[in-house]
């Protein structure tokens, strides 16, 4: 068994020349990969090993030898702990080129494409950009908090003072925890299975002021009039109100029921000119300045010239499709998701968009099934879940043999992969344009365009 050049609590001085996808700095010793949060690409540091495993070890930050011009101080002061902004200690400036570098690096190693990643579309305000937060609920020294987790933990984070939402959001989180603290709320614990709150997730639309909260429960009583009523009052923003029963012990955000308390059953926001009502499970963009930014440039590699049919797959509420509506013949929508696909019509109702279909199914099965009727895509955009594209999409989307195919993803390495799989297929890649959906975290969306240019193999 060969022997590894680290052990757990030594300290090693390790120069870092890279940023994983999860925004840690990668050095290696004797080319042993190890991992250092805090630390930033062209640094020397020092650090303790944690955690070592097959591959790779984890490593602590116990000091900065050699800082990055790049280094700032957070504006945060729980930035370390919160997870929720792993790269707030990195200048906006750097942030923009290492995801730049995230990008190239996966579709380099993963796919062996070797080309051009444009440089990445950043923000001219980078903070307070977030339409949704779900904060875990906790007692905290007698009194109900709300906050989020530290990664891998359930140490609590207090989320009150966050950069990333609104000062309004943050005001409401602040009241909710007073008067939840007031009303005496029991708090679900998560190792018991018992108690009542377990989560507050809130919704704002950026174009309208308007909030939705969505008290998500243990039981199916409300128990929470009081507060609502008083939440309102206080905050004429707050315009929809829900509870949300979830009784699995582990399990998602959501339960299967929703129940609609006050005021009304969507909130409205807009990506350009364009109006979607939000429901409390609707998949809508958090970042409404930079989704526009991404969809104008889908519409610009999809090369629309009002004769095209287009194929929307994992449309959600439909906005892809809606946005580029006007500039296409015909477009498809499919989504796995009933109530998106239902939020979906009725978006393209309000917009009045009457050139567009929308379908409940997976992509994986409508699509093939749609090529083999003998209907054919000039353009097929895909916007996947981070797992990426099923294998029977990209056949299909390959047997479709579409002009083009615009690829918008939010994980570079299932990007990388699929990419592979219809480069394979004929297709080459066109331009790949990273845009900067989520400032101070690690996490990049990417616009790839590629085009039909070969035969199908076999």
């Amino acid at each position: 068994m060969k022997i590894k050049p680290v052990s757990i609590d030594e300290s090693h001085e390790i120069e870092i020349h890279s940023l994983s996808h999860q925004g840690e700095g990668v050095g290696r010793v004797d080319n042993f990969a190890v991992f250092i949060k805090g630390a930033i690409p062209g640094e020397k540091v020092l650090a303790r090993i944690t955690e070592v495993k097959k591959n790779f070890a984890q490593g602590e930050l116990l000091k900065v030898i050699s800082p990055s011009a790049a280094r700032i101080d957070p504006p945060c002061s729980w930035a370390d702990r919160c997870g929720g902004c792993q790269l707030q200690h990195i200048s906006y400036e750097k942030q923009l080129e290492l995801k730049r570098n995230i990008v190239h690096d996966a579709l380099e190693k993963i796919a062996g494409l070797n080309i051009e990643v444009l440089p990445t579309l950043g923000m001219e305000c980078p903070w307070r950009y977030r339409n949704k937060g779900n904060f875990q609920v906790e007692k905290v020294d007698g009194k109900i908090r709300l906050g989020f987790y530290e990664p891998g933990s359930y140490n609590f984070v207090p989320g009150k003072h966050s950069l990333l939402f609104s000062e309004t959001v943050n005001k409401v989180v602040n009241y909710l925890e007073e008067l939840l603290s007031k009303e005496n709320i029991s708090v679900y614990d998560r190792k018991t299975g018992h108690g009542y709150l377990r989560n507050v997730l809130i919704r704002e639309s950026k174009a309208q002021g308007e909030l939705m909260i969505v008290f998500v429960t243990n039981d199916s009583a409300w128990k929470l009039a009081g507060v609502a009523d008083n939440l309102i009052k206080a905050f004429p923003q707050v315009v929809s109100v829900y509870q949300n029963i979830n009784r699995q012990k582990k399990a998602p955000l959501f339960g299967p029921q929703f129940k609609h308390i006050q005021g009304k059953k969507v909130i409205e926001d807009k990506i350009g000119p364009f109006i979607f009502n939000i429901s409390p499970d609707s998949f809508f963009q958090v970042n409404n300045l930079q989704t526009e930014v991404l969809y104008e440039k889908v519409a610009e590699y999809a090369s629309l010239t009002g004769e095209e049919t287009v194929i929307d797959a994992y449309c959600g509420i439909g906005s892809i499709a809606i946005f580029i509506a006007g500039q296409v013949k015909k477009v498809y929508g499919i989504e796995i998701n009933e109530t998106a696909i239902k939020d979906a019509r009725e978006n393209a109702r309000l917009n009045k968009i009457s050139n567009s279909e929308f379908m409940v199914g997976k992509a994986e099965e409508w699509l093939p099934r749609w090529v083999e009727e003998g209907n054919r895509a000039d353009v097929v955009i895909v916007d996947p879940p981070r797992k990426g594209c099923a294998p029977e999409t990209l056949e299909a989307i390959a047997k479709a043999k579409p002009k083009r195919v615009v690829y918008v993803s939010c994980n570079p390495a299932t990007l990388a992969r699929d990419l592979k799989f219809l480069a394979e297929r004929g297709f080459v890649v066109g331009e790949v344009q990273p845009v900067d959906m989520f400032p101070q975290t690690s996490h990049v969306e990417c616009v790839v365009l590629m085009s039909r240019v070969g035969k199908l193999k076999g």
